[in-house]
């Protein structure tokens, strides 16, 4: 019964219910980027399918290059407002908005 009551606990409660019941993805520690503290593929791959069509006109503009810009770009968003700002409100990249808030993209124009 003591262990029902842990921070470890529930931990495990927290992590199987998000996997489980809300399609959460479980991260790897390969993929994270310690030094951004952040999961890139991910961001990108986030990016990608929820704005498919503001993507295509960036990979237009920037080749490959693009999912390395919109890093760095994210990056400094992050740093100068803060992680919540960004995810409310999104970031500019190179004059378009981007949005990284799963609310704001279900109702992007």
């Amino acid at each position: 019964m003591g262990d029902q009551t842990t921070e470890k606990a529930f931990e495990s409660y927290l992590e199987e219910t998000l996997i489980n019941k809300s399609g959460w993805k479980q991260g790897s520690n390969k993929d994270w980027d310690k030094q951004l503290a952040l999961f890139r593929s991910e961001v990108v791959a986030f990016i990608k399918e929820t704005q498919l069509t503001l993507w295509q006109e960036m990979e237009a503009l920037h080749g490959e290059e693009l999912p390395n810009k919109l890093i760095v770009t994210l990056v400094k968003e992050l740093d100068a407002k803060g992680t919540l700002h960004v995810l409310r409100y999104g970031f500019k990249f190179f004059g378009k908005d981007l949005s990284l808030g799963l609310l704001q993209v279900l109702t992007w124009p």
